[in-house]
Order: structure tokens, then C-alpha cells, then sequence
């Protein structure tokens, strides 16, 4: 081969192999992570107890549907009629199990306690999965079947991770609950793509999860300001106690301590749990997680004077 056309070969292979690499990261990477994102169906095995028996809470099963007519299960306990009622919200490929034991404990000290399964996690119907935006609605749908039980009763929501998040977004859109524990919310839905496209693969969050963004509020039907946490958070004057783990990478604590700047809250409080990791800070230090939680709770039900709180 002479050597003017081996040049012209080797010049043809490499923009052939740069075009085979912008088309998998411009392209298939995006759109595969989008498709990822929206309809795996994984779910972690629960490492807790199994069932409400095992923990001592009797409860009745709980059907409703959200405002999309996406089917949601969960389980529920009336507690003491004269105390809030709490919704627990789970994490990313979860379920109710991951909060079983938080709403024994809760129901033990008279709290009405509602256990629900996000759309397209546990036995709710199939859906798909949008990191909080529509879980939000579901949310919300568990707020109204509460007060169907019980219209004039306070109700707190309780979430961990993506399920923290889709609570704060849906504090915004269904306005009435007296308090929100935040358990390792992300600032938005933007930002936790872009973070963690970068942690777990080390690309650059411009344009890859720019892209991921945009073909996931196309093909879902949503604005991706919708999942903007941090947003709804600067929007609620209601007491919302802020948790991280010093050791989350997911959802490092810097997170949580922007959210609780954001919050206009006078009751606002923000507890850092020393070497915890993501939406471990329960399992990691159960007697710090409880008693900050129930401190916060009782100074809701019987205020006195009180400033900006910090828990380290």
C-alpha cells in the first residue's frame, strides 16, 4: 500500500472510531442511562424485618391511587387518634420495609403511621420511575387518603433519599403537612444526575448529564425544574429536620446543610449523623436518629421559644 493511501485509511479509521465514540457517549450512553433511570424495576434486599409482625405493629392494608391512576399498597395503624399521623416514605429501589422498623417505634409512642410503596417499587403498580418528580404526586395521594380517615388530623411525612425528596416536592403541591423529616434528600434532579454520573463513572456532568436530563423530561412529560428540592424547600415555612450521614457520598452532608440554608423555616433543624452513609444514619446510630427526630417532633406539638437548631 503506498504510503499516501495508508494516510488516507488511517484518517478515514480514526474519524470513523472518534464518530463511534461521540455516537455511544452522545447518544447510547444518554439514552440507555435515561431508559436506567425511569424503568428498571431492581429493588435491594430489605436487611430488617420482614413483615409488621415481626417488629409488633398491627396494621390493615392501605389502597389508593395517585393522580395519575397509578395504583399505591401500603400498610397502615391509627395510633392514638390525638397524634399526628406520619407518612414514611422509602429510598430508590426500596419499599415500605425500609422504614418498618421507624414506624414501629413511632406507633409505639402514639403516632398514626402509614407505610406506602412508591409507583414501579414494591407491590405498587408498575410505572416509571422519576427520581421524586411523580413520586411526589404519589405523596400526596397518600396525604389525602389520611384525611378521608381522619380529615382534621396533623400529618408529618418521613423520607429517606429519593423518597425524602419527592416529600419536600410534595409538601409544595399538597400543602397541609405540619412537618417533614428529610432523611438525605438531593438538592434536585438535575444535580443528583449530574452527581452521580460523575461519582460512579467519572464523567463530566456537561453535556452527558445535561442530555440524560433533557431526554428523560421528554420522554416522561416534565419539566426537570419540577424536581428542583431545594426550590420547593425555599418556598415551605414548615418545621423540616434536615438528616445526613458525615460519610454519604450519594447525598454528602453539604446537601443537607444547603437545603437547611434555603429553608425559611424558624423550626427548621439539620442533624449530621458522624459516619453514617447513604440513608444509613438510622442503622448506623439508632439512639441519635430516634431521640433528635421525637425531640424535634414534641417541640412542634408543645413549642417555646426557639432559634436554628444544629445537630452534629
Amino acid at each position: 500500500m503506498k504510503p499516501g493511501t495508508l494516510k488516507r485509511w488511517t484518517i478515514r479509521l480514526l474519524i470513523a472510531f472518534g464518530c463511534l465514540i461521540a455516537i455511544v457517549l452522545f447518544v447510547v450512553l444518554p439514552v440507555g442511562a435515561s431508559f436506567l433511570i425511569t424503568n428498571g424495576r431492581f429493588q435491594y434486599r430489605e436487611r430488617g424485618p420482614k413483615t409488621p409482625e415481626a417488629v409488633g405493629l398491627p396494621v390493615t392494608d392501605a389502597e389508593f391511587q395517585s393522580a395519575d391512576g397509578v395504583a399505591l399498597r401500603g400498610w397502615w395503624n391509627p395510633g392514638d387518634p390525638s397524634m399526628p399521623a406520619i407518612i414514611f416514605v422509602h429510598g430508590l429501589n426500596r419499599s415500605r420495609l425500609e422504614l418498618l422498623e421507624r414506624a414501629a417505634d413511632a406507633n409505639k409512642r402514639g403516632y398514626g403511621v402509614l407505610l406506602i410503596d412508591l409507583r414501579n417499587h414494591g407491590q405498587s403498580a408498575r410505572a416509571f420511575t422519576t427520581i421524586g418528580v411523580f413520586e411526589s404526586a404519589d405523596v400526596c395521594a397518600a396525604s389525602r387518603w389520611i384525611r378521608e380517615k381522619a380529615d382534621s388530623r396533623p400529618q408529618v411525612v418521613w423520607g429517606v433519599s429519593m423518597g425524602a425528596s419527592a416529600s419536600i416536592l410534595a409538601a409544595k403541591q399538597c400543602p397541609g403537612f405540619s412537618a417533614i423529616i428529610s432523611d438525605s434528600s438531593f438538592l434536585s434532579f438535575r444535580e443528583t444526575v449530574g452527581h452521580h454520573l460523575n461519582l460512579f463513572f467519572r464523567l463530566p456532568r456537561f453535556p452527558i448529564a445535561n442530555l440524560i436530563v433533557a431526554i428523560t423530561s421528554i420522554r416522561m412529560g416534565f419539566d426537570p425544574d419540577d424536581g428542583d428540592v431545594e426550590g420547593a424547600v425555599s418556598h415551605l415555612n414548615i418545621p423540616i429536620l434536615f438528616i445526613a450521614g458525615t460519610a454519604d457520598r450519594r447525598m454528602p452532608p453539604r446537601e443537607a446543610e444547603q437545603l437547611y440554608k434555603a429553608s425559611p423555616s424558624a423550626t427548621k433543624e439539620i442533624l449530621l449523623v458522624p459516619g453514617a452513609t447513604h440513608g444509613e444514619a438510622f442503622s448506623h446510630d439508632r439512639e441519635l436518629y430516634l431521640s433528635s427526630i421525637y425531640r424535634f417532633l414534641d417541640n412542634i406539638r408543645d413549642p417555646s421559644p426557639s432559634t436554628d437548631k444544629t445537630s452534629r
